[in-house]
């Protein structure tokens, strides 16, 4: 069973809005209007929690403390913090970030980057922290891709210097080759690519990951890789502290 997540508003209109986009997108939220009353689902729901949704101006007399306090109510200690609301000033933001907030949803947050930090921060530490040979990132970007002389539009979930994961109503076959046109810098780029994966409705659809396909770059140049490489390293800074 996917973890749940912790919703502590503290009274935000904002954050109470947050919650309820992360359940339309299919999440288990757990709501918590004071610290007292997220300290009480910790304790008795620890085990199914996997991470904690805070106000970025969340009253605290020693917010590390009280993070500290509540990843120990949690079994395995792998709690993760995530804040939420309008990016602080550097010096908040490096308070936040000696609390323990690892991760962050910036407003104005669009739905792929909501689903992108919700999954970083149910997914584990080694994740959280972004362990992984290829960075990807999320975006939102329209593109076309080409399979043989037929177009269909589709949107980048998550893109990497190796692939990349559109959604689309009309996903492309596994094993079915096909050209995406990246709208990157000032000249789009048509990329080569296979369909690996597919995410369709039905039994073995993946709920943390929306309708489309996963397709993986083939012979790109290596300018292309490394402009990607670049990009997807500069938007998780974006997203982050």
């Amino acid at each position: 069973m996917r973890p749940e997540m912790l919703v502590l508003d503290a009274g935000s209109a904002h954050m109470r809005r947050l919650a309820v986009r992360l359940r339309r997108m299919g999440y288990a939220v757990q709501p918590a209007k004071t610290p007292d009353s997220a300290e009480r689902t910790l304790r008795h729901q620890g085990r199914s929690i996997g991470a904690v949704v805070i106000p970025v101006d969340l009253p605290a007399f020693d917010l590390g403390a009280a993070l500290r306090f509540l990843r120990r109510l949690e079994p395995s200690g792998e709690l993760s913090f995530v804040a939420g609301g309008h990016k602080p000033e550097s010096e908040s933001c490096a308070l936040l970030r000696d609390a323990g907030v690892e991760l962050a949803l910036w407003e104005p947050v669009d739905d792929h980057s909501l689903r992108f930090q919700a999954n970083r921060a149910l997914s584990g530490s080694e994740i959280v922290r972004g362990e992984r040979t290829v960075l990807r990132a999320p975006t939102n970007w329209s593109v076309s891709v080409w399979a043989g002389e037929r177009r269909k539009p589709a949107r980048i979930y998550t893109l990497s210097s190796g692939g990349a994961f559109l959604t689309t109503g009309r996903p492309s076959l596994p094993g079915t080759e096909v050209q995406v046109e990246l709208p990157f810098k000032s000249t789009p780029m048509l990329v080569s690519a296979r369909v690996v994966m597919t995410n369709v409705p039905g039994n073995l659809m993946r709920d943390n990951l929306p309708v489309g396909m996963g397709v993986c770059f083939e012979d790109a140049p290596a300018n292309v890789r490394s402009a990607l490489s670049i990009w997807a390293q500069r938007r998780l800074e974006n997203l982050g502290f």
